[in-house]
């Protein structure tokens, strides 16, 4: 398949959609990613940045930040996604969190190798204008992939989704409250949450993506973030149980992630129940400790690819 093809196609299908299998951070998180990078871009890159897009007719990162994550969503992309979907983690062998190429990402197939390759694409003068802006689109979702925690594990339960969790006496995994939940606490749109967390964002710190691995590892293993009371129910068959009345079916409402002011997962509800469910596994206490680690991610995957994408951006912008 063409690069062309798959760009325009893929594009035509993504922008603007917020609905979806969510992963890393889900499709919110990703774009709050984007949209704090653009915000940090060096004037250089971000002109080049504007012009890449500008083949594809957009201008932000924000909305193009999913491209990647919603290949499988069209029968003509579907073969890129398959080409590409198991870039998305760092499936660590052991619990040491020392990224080992040969053990952690065999083949060149894991995050790590994933950004490796398409900065290298995106900084070369000589490649085509199709095949960089493919590398920034992967981009995007790559360095949100890695700050993401449950990406970077070596549990064995398909990155939180086979981890049963109960929250308001409802069945979730994970997963989704990582993915959907955390960040919905703030009960604001894009721009309206990157106005929040630009004020006062941190150094980009570690330089590398083997780093930027390594730390979310270390957070699956010392932070707490699996429950230590786990649910005897069975995991939803859905994206919520059938019975909960309090999530948001996303694909099936085609709403728009987070955006309207008018539609939220249960975290911001979870944020404020005190409840005291003894079976119950994700409660206030939880949402209110890993809610400023998820930001935090956040506000370091975009810190970071913003210094990627300077260096990136400016190394390969063709001689005029």
């Amino acid at each position: 398949m063409k690069a062309n093809t798959s760009l325009h196609t893929g594009l035509l299908l993504v922008v603007g959609l917020w609905a979806g299998e969510a992963m890393a951070w889900g499709q919110q998180g990703t774009a709050l990613v984007a949209e704090l990078t653009q915000r940090q871009l060096a004037p250089q890159a971000r002109a080049e940045a504007t012009r890449l897009l500008g083949l594809i007719k957009q201008s932000e990162l924000a909305t193009v930040a999913n491209w990647a994550g919603n290949l499988d969503k069209n029968p003509q992309t579907r073969e890129l996604w398959e080409k590409t979907r198991d870039e998305r983690r760092v499936p660590y062998q052991a619990d040491d969190c020392q990224y080992q190429p040969p053990r952690d990402c065999p083949g060149g197939v894991c995050t790590v190798a994933a950004i490796e390759r398409n900065q290298a694409t995106l900084a070369d003068p000589e490649a085509p204008d199709q095949a960089r802006l493919m590398a920034l689109l992967f981009l995007l979702q790559h360095v949100a992939d890695i700050h993401s925690p449950l990406n970077n594990s070596f549990k064995d339960d398909q990155g939180g989704e086979g981890f049963p969790v109960r929250a308001g006496n409802r069945n979730y995994n994970l997963r989704q409250v990582w993915d959907d939940f955390l960040l919905s606490t703030a009960k604001l749109d894009i721009g309206a949450y990157a106005d929040k967390l630009h004020k006062d964002l941190p150094a980009a710190g570690a330089a590398s993506p083997a780093e930027w691995s390594q730390e979310s590892c270390r957070i699956v293993r010392d932070a707490d973030i699996y429950p230590k009371a786990v649910s005897t129910r069975k995991l939803p068959t859905r994206q919520y149980d059938d019975n909960d009345d309090g999530g948001i079916d996303y694909a099936a409402k085609n709403l728009e992630y987070n955006r309207t002011g008018k539609e939220y997962s249960r975290g911001d509800k979870l944020m404020n129940e005190n409840t005291k469910r003894g079976n119950d596994t994700i409660d206030a206490r939880y949402m209110k400790k890993f809610v400023p680690l998820a930001e935090q991610r956040v506000e370091l995957a975009a810190a970071r690819l913003a210094r990627l994408l300077d260096q990136a951006l400016t190394a390969g912008q063709p001689a005029r």
